[in-house]
């Protein structure tokens, strides 16, 4: 995946480790500069970033789907980029913040002791150019084997 995304990509967001995470209200304009970069978007999950832990909600995604057998690379970001938008979408505005911390011991230790959830609230997403994602695939094909 891209180590290095554009400015314009990358605007507004953490890096951690290898991994981007754009705070909720940046995430779109992320999505919309991706698109024009020509980087296609495999989804992504919230995670909540404190200065010594990171907690991933991997069941809070929005990804996108494979790449069609025929479909250009064009098409193919259009898509994806547009399927993780609008389910990203969808996740934020069903996304109970202070269920999640309930539900979840740790992180709720971390808010009773005075953390800020929402200023840790984050999406990870992951944006490929077209030679990382066929890199990608192939090396699923090998790992499958």
């Amino acid at each position: 995946m891209a180590n290095i995304l554009p400015v314009e990509v990358s605007l507004g967001a953490s890096l951690r480790g290898q991994e981007y995470g754009w705070p909720i209200r940046a995430f779109p304009a992320a999505i919309a500069a991706a698109e024009r970069y020509n980087l296609a978007c495999l989804g992504g999950q919230i995670q909540f970033r404190f200065e010594n832990a990171i907690y991933e909600a991997y069941w809070l995604t929005a990804n996108s789907s494979e790449r069609l057998p025929q479909e250009l690379w064009s098409e193919y970001v259009r898509r994806s980029c547009r399927e993780v938008e609008t389910k990203f979408n969808d996740l934020v505005a069903t996304l109970d913040v202070q269920r999640v911390i309930n539900e979840w011991p740790a992180l709720d230790a971390l808010v009773t002791a005075g953390s800020d959830p929402l200023e840790a609230l984050v999406f990870v997403a992951y944006f490929v150019t077209e030679p990382e994602y066929i890199s990608l695939r192939c090396s699923d094909k090998d790992t499958a084997r």
